[in-house]
């Protein structure tokens, strides 16, 4: 029991790792990087989402932008230091094998955010800042988020779900703020806008997405936390982060129909807040925007080294448990099954043979057994917590909701519905 036990231990542990619910940020609750302002966010209901194409679509002519991350050329340094700001969390935390990234593209006017979105295990692609180093971002008076883009890999961004995140606390936890856009809408604007200008192609017109925070919802993971608090940016925001995914915000789990997988490149030129101006009489004046001041985050390996003593020790075992390489494996063991009739012991002949090619036939034979080695326990070990705890912890989860219902109490939907 001691063993099943310290697998347990390490199983949540990897959990809490790969969801970043172990903080790595800063506690300050100072503010940097923008003027103190005064504002007031609104109340968030989740009725918002059935119009969350209007966050894509909100007058940008009269706005004030702050970027915060800027990857023009306008300066070489702020851009390099935007794109290393970030860090990947792609549905592999979920089983999944979907892979991003975003890079700088040097001599470009943008930033690449692409990759591959798989639905195998997973649907989803996703990228958020680094902890910040010395204080959250300062958004008070600010009125949302925007971010100038450009869809340059196909031209089906409805068949996608976008969104942008932000975090109000210093955890790393899977509950986060989050809205959906309609990113086809703001491409479509801005080819509106472009035809005319001579200046300006319309085929490569760069959208202006813009997201109040009053469009902000609480979720946990892809689903909706009900009657969650609006978001309140008064406090700081201590991360941004966005989204490709098949899910769309919903109370339960529920997946875009015609989700298109594969590969995807957004191109970002800008990523900051915005408020509107407001002038004596009411007029309008043209959009500005100011220069960006990028936050200093902790490198990846100083996020690291800011983990407990316990869980750097623990790593190593959560390592084996849930593996990415695992993931792809299990994933292409399923394809030469399912698609190519093979079965389980002619695939990994199979494996073997397109080894030898690289390292012989011993070596190859060696790693394939070190590998199902590997594989075959990690399996025992799962499925061993799954029976003992796992099981049992549901069974009681559904016996006490059952309950509550009998009662008359308001449940909340378990995160398998």
């Amino acid at each position: 029991m001691t063993a099943i036990t310290t697998a347990y231990v390490c199983f949540i542990l990897s959990l809490a790792v790969k969801c970043g619910a172990f903080s790595t940020g800063p506690t300050s609750q100072r503010l940097t990087g923008l003027a103190p302002l005064h504002s007031t966010p609104a109340e968030v209901t989740s009725s918002s989402i059935n119009d969350a194409s209007a966050a894509a679509v909100v007058d940008a002519t009269s706005n004030q932008f702050t970027p915060v991350f800027d990857f023009t050329l306008d300066d070489v340094a702020t851009k390099q230091q935007s794109a290393a700001s970030f860090e990947r969390i792609d549905d592999a935390i979920m089983g999944g094998i979907s892979l991003s990234s975003l890079r700088d593209v040097p001599d470009k006017d943008y930033a690449s955010w692409s990759g591959v979105c798989r639905t195998d295990g997973g649907g989803f692609c996703g990228m958020r800042t680094l902890p910040f180093k010395d204080a959250p971002l300062n958004a008070t008076g600010q009125e949302g988020v925007y971010l100038d883009c450009n869809l340059a890999s196909d031209d089906e961004a409805e068949r996608r779900i976008w969104k942008l995140t932000v975090r109000t606390d210093s955890s790393r936890g899977e509950m986060v703020y989050q809205s959906q856009f309609d990113l086809k809408q703001a491409i479509e604007d801005a080819k509106k806008q472009s035809v005319g200008d001579e200046k300006n192609d319309v085929s490569d017109a760069w959208a202006k997405v813009l997201v109040p925070f009053d469009k902000f919802q609480l979720v946990r993971g892809p689903r909706l936390i009900p009657d969650g608090p609006p978001l309140n940016a008064t406090g700081g925001i201590y991360q941004i982060g966005m989204t490709l995914s098949k899910f769309v915000m919903n109370v339960n789990t529920t997946e875009l129909e015609n989700f298109r997988p594969g590969y995807f490149d957004l191109r970002i030129k800008r990523i900051g807040f915005y408020n509107s101006q407001h002038h004596d009489g009411g007029s309008n004046v043209s959009a500005s925007t100011k220069v960006a001041a990028v936050p200093t985050t902790l490198s990846k390996e100083d996020a690291e080294k800011k983990r407990p003593v316990v869980l750097r020790l623990l790593l190593p075992i959560a390592k084996l448990l849930f593996s990415e390489q695992a993931n792809r494996r299990r994933s292409a063991m399923r394809i030469l099954r399912e698609e190519r009739k093979l079965s389980r012991s002619r695939a990994i002949i199979w494996g073997i043979k397109c080894r030898k090619e690289s390292m012989g036939m011993f070596k190859s034979c060696a790693k394939t057994a070190g590998i199902l080695s590997v594989d075959i326990l990690r399996s025992v070990i799962k499925t061993t917590l799954k029976i003992v705890l796992l099981y049992p912890i549901r069974l009681i989860g559904a016996t006490i909701r059952a309950m509550k219902k009998a009662m008359g109490m308001k449940v909340k939907p378990s995160l398998r519905e």
